[in-house]
């Protein structure tokens, strides 16, 4: 009996190390952010900077996106010093970066027209915020120019930044309805990991999230209308989905929000994994919609929209429970939202779907950067190719998996 029940532990531990293995080494797209800008999808996360081409490509068939058209930005120099691709601005043909030093505030660009960085701008800081932790993600309005930062912290001023004039200013309100709902009990009122969607008469909504270690219910939202610089709360009607954590929400044109995915609680997909709060009515109400193909729960996954569909992508996929399978997705999914009623997942890019014609934007290093505001050039000098970066790793996990496929056999 006890040789049985060490058989058994002996196995349970293989395969969470093996498991472990495998999410370790496919791990290659984590917290990543997705801004569409022309005909490319550009993806950022803390280490890595590329972007899937979309030219050529029509949504409205099933045509796969090549390995070939993911190309990398990642090593493209002169780029500013300790950059991390993260909490990017969207502006234009822009991708943005705003931090701070010693009390002075500078932008690094990088130009998608010409491929190359604009380091170190100066902002302009009309009045000095007194925290700036970029923990939480900018959402951009692109008709003003404008994107808004809000802080974890309750007590603390929205960041808004004009892109166009790079003037940094703060909101007069804070959320004080928010903290007077949830009483933080003598501690600081934070909230974290909800998603925030611009919605076209300029409120952002604040979707799901923790307030006070609390999953927040989606039956009220905390709103933040940009254009009067009011807090409000507000409720919705419809049976809410769900409470959860590690979603997305993306807006249409026609007045619908699309929230996909999240967790409850760890590794639970809240229910349902679709749902569309539909703002076209007040007060706006909550619909379980029809869903053709579903893909399954996602968490940890990067959405957005582009014409008549959402993008999905990378993220974990909570519906996997076999500890033999990576669950961590490396994949592009498009939902078609063309009809307000019915919606069909497909896929759209697959990162092991090879053409045999791997490409990288390859640059060459060019002094050091300073504080001073600079313009940069691209080179054509090699570098680096993120493809066979990734060749490598996943020929590593392989020659992992094959291994520990045999000390499980041989246990």
């Amino acid at each position: 009996m006890r040789c049985l029940l060490l058989s058994k532990l002996i196995i349970s531990i293989t395969l969470i190390i093996f498991n472990q293995i495998i999410s370790s080494n496919c791990a290659l797209f984590i917290d990543t952010k997705a801004i569409f800008i022309g005909d490319k999808l550009y993806c950022l996360d803390l280490t890595q900077f590329f972007y899937v081409d979309l030219a050529g490509i029509s949504l409205d068939t099933d045509e796969l996106v090549k390995q070939s058209k993911w190309i990398d930005l990642t090593n493209i120099k002169p780029k500013p010093d300790n950059l991390g691709f993260r909490n990017p601005i969207p502006s234009g043909n822009k991708i943005m970066f705003l931090d701070e030093f010693a009390g002075n505030f500078y932008v690094n660009a990088f130009d998608t027209t010409l491929k190359k960085w604009e380091i170190n701008q100066y902002v302009n800081n009309v009045q000095q915020p007194k925290l700036f932790i970029p923990f939480t993600n900018w959402i951009s309005d692109e008709k003003t120019g404008k994107s808004y930062l809000t802080q974890t912290l309750l007590n603390e001023k929205v960041l808004i930044f004009d892109t166009i004039n790079m003037v940094l200013n703060i909101s007069a309100s804070v959320p004080k309805i928010f903290s007077e709902k949830y009483p933080s009990g003598g501690f600081l009122n934070s909230y974290d990991k909800y998603v925030q969607v611009l919605i076209p008469n300029g409120q952002i909504l604040f979707i799901g999230g923790i307030i006070n270690n609390i999953n927040l219910p989606m039956d009220s939202l905390l709103v933040y209308d940009t254009i009067n610089d009011i807090w409000q709360i507000l409720n919705t009607t419809g049976k809410a989905p769900e409470a959860r954590t590690d979603h997305t929400a993306v807006s249409t044109s026609d007045g619908r929000v699309i929230v996909f995915g999240g967790v409850s609680k760890q590794s639970t997909p809240a229910l349902p994994h679709l749902s569309i709060l539909n703002i076209s009515k007040t007060p706006y109400e909550w619909l379980t919609p029809i869903v053709e193909n579903p893909i399954g729960a996602f968490s940890g996954h990067t959405s957005v929209m582009v014409n008549n569909y959402m993008i999905s992508a990378f993220g974990k996929n909570e519906s996997n429970k076999d500890p033999l399978i990576n669950s961590l997705s490396e994949d592009f999914y498009k939902l078609n939202v063309s009809d307000p009623l019915k919606y069909k997942w497909s896929l759209l890019a697959k990162y092991n779907y090879r053409d045999n014609s791997p490409k990288t934007t390859q640059t060459a290093f060019v002094g050091n950067n300073s504080f001073a505001p600079s313009e940069t050039e691209v080179s054509a000098v090699a570098n680096s190719s993120f493809n066979e970066d990734v060749s490598r790793t996943r020929l590593a996990q392989n020659n992992k998996e094959s291994s520990s496929n045999n000390e499980t056999k041989n246990i």
